[in-house]
């Protein structure tokens, strides 16, 4: 059979979801689809049976697909099965929830069924490492440390400068990313000025004045405006920030006992019907890259700053929102630390792709954590892609063991 997105896309389509029946000779098919995987020895304790398969696609010479089964028939009346090429789930089915119309899956189930047998009988011959040798760099997993990125592509780095000077740079190293201090009365105007302090070193704008409907719908009084000779935090907050602020906006200014009750959920300070869930989102189109939180102390009404994030896109940011605060003498620490550290200082690896498609929280690939990724998939040059090649240190593909094998 001819492999390409669009055979894959149908599939999806049609199997993907769990609400369907299968006609009769789907089920059966389903069944000796399953009796052969089941012949596959698990990794751990995971149902994951993960096999490549050489196929014929919109590619010269073919390609390679990787097809991971998970789950199986556990009790005559208790089937769960899901199938997945490339990441993408063509099939999944559950007993449990077969309503909806009869489904013809007889194409997919025989594919599937000629490929696996392929693969058990390479692996009986120790045939099938050979084999998955052929299967492309850029369809595999692997890291690269960021020194010999650079070294290869040394345009990279320029790319990825942070912008930092010398200074900034010793300034975060010295601090450790850390506090060992409390605020001692913590309030929601210290939140807000906090705020301001980044706002501020990162070049924030200042909204507009308000026509007076407020800005995103806060307005101070003239009194608090007067304080700050215009424009207050709280304004500059909400006309910012994402906004659904767990109620924020109705705790008091300096009443430090409403801010400590109202951190920990606890009523009459809290209410969940202002539950949001993102009070500490500062700037809304940063989203989860850059946040300033209040983290309370679990024996005391003490509070600390934390700023998060650890995205390479924001490093330069996240830093200076660190240090901005550090210099006003807050209590803050900088979550992200080491990631952002080991990336400054050429520490740390990445991890090399078929395609960009940020983890967000990293990803651990032949024993190395990696936070940032790379791809070689639309690399033109044969020479460079060769050197990135052997620098990576690549993880070993997945291995088929059969069941009596492995005992």
């Amino acid at each position: 059979m001819r492999m390409d997105l669009g055979v894959i896309y149908s599939w999806m389509d049609n199997f993907g979801e769990t609400k369907y029946r299968l006609d009769e000779s789907s089920y059966k098919r389903m069944l000796e689809l399953i009796s052969l995987t089941n012949r596959i020895a698990k990794n751990g304790r995971s149902s994951m049976k993960s096999i490549w398969v050489h196929v014929d696609s919109e590619f010269e010479g073919g390609d390679w697909v990787n097809i991971v089964f998970r789950g199986g028939c556990y009790a005559e009346n208790d089937i769960w099965y899901d199938i997945q090429i490339d990441g993408v789930q063509v099939l999944s089915y559950d007993i449990k929830r077969s309503e909806g119309d009869v489904q013809d899956a007889t194409e997919i189930l025989d594919w599937l069924i000629v490929s696996v047998k392929m693969v058990l009988s390479m692996a009986e011959k120790g045939e099938y490492e050979a084999y998955i040798s052929g299967v492309p760099y850029y369809k595999r997993r692997g890291v690269i440390s960021r020194s010999d990125y650079y070294t290869i592509v040394p345009g990279a780095r320029e790319k990825c400068a942070s912008g930092l000077s010398k200074n900034e740079i010793n300034e975060l190293l010295d601090s450790k990313g850390a506090v060992d201090v409390y605020e001692e009365e913590m309030t929601a105007r210290r939140f807000y000025e906090a705020c301001a302090v980044i706002y501020k070193a990162l070049g924030v704008k200042q909204p507009k004045q308000s026509d007076g409907s407020g800005f995103r719908g806060w307005e101070d009084s003239e009194e608090e405006k007067a304080g700050y000779g215009g424009l207050t935090p709280k304004e500059w907050y909400y006309a910012t920030a994402d906004c659904r602020d767990n109620g924020l906006y109705a705790v008091p200014l300096d009443d430090a006992t409403y801010f400590a009750g109202w951190i920990r959920h606890q009523e009459p300070y809290f209410s969940s019907k202002y539950l949001g869930g993102h009070p500490w989102d500062i700037i809304n189109n940063y989203s989860y890259s850059l946040r300033l939180c209040v983290e309370p102390d679990l024996h005391s009404d003490k509070c600390k700053f934390v700023v998060g994030g650890d995205s390479a896109e924001r490093s330069a940011d996240i830093i200076r929102a660190f240090l901005a605060l550090r210099r006003e003498g807050y209590a803050v620490e900088l979550q992200g630390y080491q990631v952002l550290t080991d990336r400054l200082l050429e520490k740390d690896y990445l991890s090399v792709v078929d395609d960009i498609n940020p983890l967000y929280l990293g990803d651990t690939i032949a024993g190395h954590f990696a936070r940032d990724e790379i791809s070689i998939f639309g690399i033109k040059e044969k020479e460079v892609i060769d050197k990135l090649i052997q620098a990576t240190e690549w993880e070993k593909l997945d291995e088929v063991k059969l069941v009596d094998d492995a005992e």
